[in-house]
């Protein structure tokens, strides 16, 4: 059995402990009276472990936000409402007076069909989350809270916010205890994991630069790099500060979250104790896939689909109903890498995939290595992947995504991803098709005849291929998705192509990486003429010629530059904006609603304006007004670094007379 560790005593009765069901109702009481309205409590509605209400309701509150109801509230008020009101009313919940009650809330405010926002908040405390407490906040149009529901717990103002305990022997405590032998269930029966060595340890690959701020290390024995972070641990007698760490072994099969003790209670800071441990696992229906390429993650299991928190953007404050659907479609007691968004299939026979549910109705895509069934199952991950990724930038049915059922019954459907993985080296290489809204896209991955690699097991070669069908469908339109047809427009899209071949995956690498195809050709210089760094040496003015033993007269050459000043902008606006997280999702969002904003066949100056209006048009919701100035100038710097300033000039869409130039716009001046 998979083994689990928790020190919190669960029968641990608070309520009863500081206070009892009376006089709890009391204070709710006393609280409704000093904020002039009524509070519902009820004692059955009361956490017993940590003594707090999980669901108080709220009767003849003030409309907190009538003077701008409706359109003029932005998410940024309602935060702050419900910050506001879970002050006022922190007593009626469970905290007792001079206990902290502080909160950070998701930025995205959520509504329901019938108009209810609802903020989402996690329970901090000197920056640091309070592991498992994160209630929410109804509130209506005008701004008027309806109810708090969700788990809360007293923390001590006096808990250290320093640990004592190394994240290290930490890291080692923690580790020891996921490694040990263990017997997994699974759809193909009970698999006996034997202890993994980590004596080895395992190397930092990140920093902390605050106590509230994650760090990461590597996989060493496990299968995928081990985040690490501080959070309070609530145990009902004590909280603890603790290290929280997830580990992944058995190709995901095992997945364990532990929490270590951090603070001054451990007896020997060396050799810490283990408070938790859970494994996470959800063997439900997933694939054996490689995330990015054998060389960098070899093969993991992953989740089909995959939870939305995986992915590096994040997702619709309040997807719509099947947004999100299966990626595979169950049938007659078997799934296949067939689904609505995609079909996967071996380009030699014209199969998919397939593999039999069990009784519980779970069922993994295990194939073998080097054969076709991984090349189709990897390549149905990766087309299901991007589909949901620009999903959640807005790349939704209304805008021409590739689905075989369009849910919303916005758009054409009929059009899903048919992704043919070819054992042999085929025209191209890698290719993608893109036709109009209602017409299926057509994907080809081949074998690199030079170095026997595939190109479906290069996920950047399969982020680049699917990002032409996205650029083609948003900048060409659902009519024909056709809009990149002059030699700016293809460079544009090669460019567009990279940028999310590279970003994707640097969002969560230490190390910037800057090169494309590296594993597929078996060249840590990638197929590319220089790497993407802040280095990279062409620019506008050089679009057309031939110097210096760089040709910028091919298209994908050409579209070196764009993807070159794309990934600097992203580098300048997260600097402005304080790190990768923010910077890399606002820079994301801006190229995708920029690509809506492009008209057919644009030059490079007009897709730079429309990217700088997106950017416009974010502010007060991915960034403040105040940092509005910042990431305009980081974006207006970024492309006149490569020669597509305020003056650089270029008569049409072709490689003739572009005219680069490094000026900002002048003050004033409207993007």
């Amino acid at each position: 059995m998979t083994q689990l560790i928790d020190k919190r005593d669960m029968d641990y009765d608070r309520l009863a402990r500081v206070q009892g069901a009376e006089a709890f109702l009391a204070e709710t009481d006393r609280v409704a009276e000093s904020v002039h309205h009524t509070l519902i409590a009820d004692d059955s509605k009361v956490n017993r472990f940590t003594g707090h209400l999980t669901e108080l309701r709220v009767e003849g509150a003030p409309a907190g936000l009538a003077e701008r109801a409706g359109a003029g509230s932005a998410d940024g008020d309602y935060i702050a409402r419900a910050k506001e009101y879970l002050s006022s009313v922190s007593g009626a919940i469970g905290f007792a007076a001079g206990e902290p009650a502080e909160f950070e809330a998701d930025p995205k405010v959520t509504s329901t069909s019938g108009g209810m926002r609802v903020v989402s908040l996690q329970q901090t405390l000197n920056g640091i989350d309070v592991w498992g407490m994160a209630p929410k906040v109804w509130l209506r149009e005008d701004g008027t809270v309806d109810g708090v529901v969700g788990d809360t717990a007293s923390v001590p103002g006096s808990v250290p916010t320093m640990p004592v305990v190394p994240v290290e022997a930490a890291l080692a405590a923690g580790a020891a205890k996921a490694a040990a032998p263990v017997t997994v269930e699974s759809p193909f029966g009970d698999d006996a994991l034997p202890a993994l060595d980590t004596s080895a340890g395992f190397r930092r690959l990140s920093a902390q630069a605050r106590n509230d701020q994650p760090m990461t290390f590597d996989q060493g024995a496990f299968d995928e790099a081990i985040p690490a972070r501080l959070v309070y641990f609530y145990m009902g007698d004590a909280v603890r500060l603790a290290w929280s760490f997830r580990f992944s072994r058995a190709r995901g099969a095992v997945q364990y979250h532990a929490l270590v003790e951090a603070d001054e209670t451990t007896s020997d800071r060396t050799a810490p104790q283990v408070l938790y441990l859970q494994d996470l696992s959800n063997h439900v229906i997933g694939g054996v896939v490689v995330r990015q390429n054998p060389a960098e993650t070899g093969f993991a299991l992953a989740s089909f689909p995959l939870p939305l928190s995986d992915y590096p953007v994040k997702p619709p404050p309040a997807p719509a109903p099947g947004l999100f659907g299966p990626w595979v479609t169950r049938q007659n007691g078997h799934v296949a890498t067939v689904g609505n968004n995609v079909e996967a299939v071996d380009g030699v026979t014209g199969k998919s995939f397939e593999v039999d549910l069990d009784a519980a109705g779970n069922a993994l895509f295990a194939p073998d290595p080097d054969t076709p069934e991984q090349l189709v199952t990897n390549i149905f991950y990766g087309c299901n992947y991007m589909r949901d990724f620009f999903v959640m930038l807005g790349f939704t049915e209304e805008h021409g995504n590739f689905q075989t059922v369009n849910v919303s019954g916005l758009g054409h459907g009929a059009d899903p991803v048919r992704a043919f993985t070819h054992p042999v080296a085929i025209p191209g290489t890698a290719t993608m098709l893109t036709r109009a809204d209602g017409l299926a896209a057509e994907m080809n991955m081949g074998l690199v005849e030079e170095t026997g690699r595939h190109t479906a097991l290069a996920m950047d070669v399969v982020v680049h291929e699917a990002t032409h069908g996205t650029t083609n469908r948003l900048v060409g339109g659902l009519h024909d998705a056709n809009g990149l047809r002059e030699p700016q427009s293809r460079a544009m899209g090669e460019g567009w192509s990279d940028y999310f071949a590279l970003t994707i995956f640097n969002f969560s690498r230490e190390h910037e990486h800057t090169v494309v195809g590296d594993w597929a050709i078996d060249d840590p210089g990638g197929i590319r003429q220089r790497p993407y760094d802040d280095r990279y040496p062409g620019d506008f003015g050089d679009i057309g010629q031939a110097t210096g033993g760089l040709d910028y007269t091919r298209i994908h050459n050409v579209g070196e530059i764009w993807c070159a000043a794309l990934l600097e902008m992203t580098r300048r606006i997260s600097a402005e904006l304080g790190g990768r997280e923010r910077g890399y999702r606002v820079a994301w969002q801006a190229v995708v609603d920029g690509l809506k904003l492009t008209p057919k066949n644009p030059s490079f100056l007009t897709a730079r304006g429309a990217i700088l209006r997106a950017l416009k048009d974010l502010k007060g919701t991915a960034f403040t007004e105040a940092e509005y100035a910042g990431v305009r100038k980081a974006a207006w710097g970024s492309f006149a670094r490569y020669g597509m300033g305020f003056d650089a000039f270029c008569p049409n869409t072709s490689f003739i007379g572009c005219r680069a130039g490094t000026k900002l716009p002048p003050a004033g001046h409207e993007d």
